[in-house]
């Protein structure tokens, strides 16, 4: 069971790690085009930093789980290499339950925005996007990044490192 939820998590670790290349390629040949439209056509793509600001979101709020698997944050490594393996497996416990605790809090919070900004009918200023949708899946891949480092925490509290 717990290899099967270990893979799942894998999984959904990849498959957003994906669609966050893809607004990220999208947000590039995005602005590109709007360079080139600009120079060339003398007129910008219409509602093109709409589309940016949805697409930069979704990169970095899709991608946290994915860069946490790879071991891809900053951490302190002087501090942190001077101690025994025991004080390294309890700091990273430690930590590790802080960070899912205040990740899981943040999942909540934004559903509940997501919510908000649905029954108030918000939208983007200039293509009218509906931003509940977007708040919805930047709550999706911080639920999974906080999937991921509650892995990690059960990794480390069976010994695993």
């Amino acid at each position: 069971m717990g290899n099967q939820v270990t893979g799942l998590i894998d999984k959904f670790e990849a498959f957003l790690k994906n669609i966050a290349a893809v607004c990220l390629i999208g947000m590039a040949l995005l602005t590109g085009a709007d360079i080139i439209s600009r120079g060339v056509l003398d007129t910008p793509i219409f509602g093109v930093e709409d589309i940016v600001a949805v697409l930069a979101v979704l990169t970095t709020g899709l991608a946290l789980g994915y860069a946490e698997s790879q071991k891809a944050n900053i951490g302190v490594e002087f501090l942190y290499s001077k101690m025994s393996a025991k004080t390294r497996r309890i700091v990273k416990i430690i930590t590790t339950s802080i960070s899912a605790s205040l990740f899981g809090l943040v999942t909540w919070r934004l559903y509940l925005y997501g919510c908000s900004m649905r029954e108030s009918g918000e939208v983007s200023m200039t293509l009218e996007l509906p931003t509940d949708m977007v708040i919805f899946a930047l709550a999706f891949g911080f639920g999974c990044f906080t999937l991921t480092l509650l892995k990690e925490l059960i990794k480390n509290m069976a010994g695993g490192e």
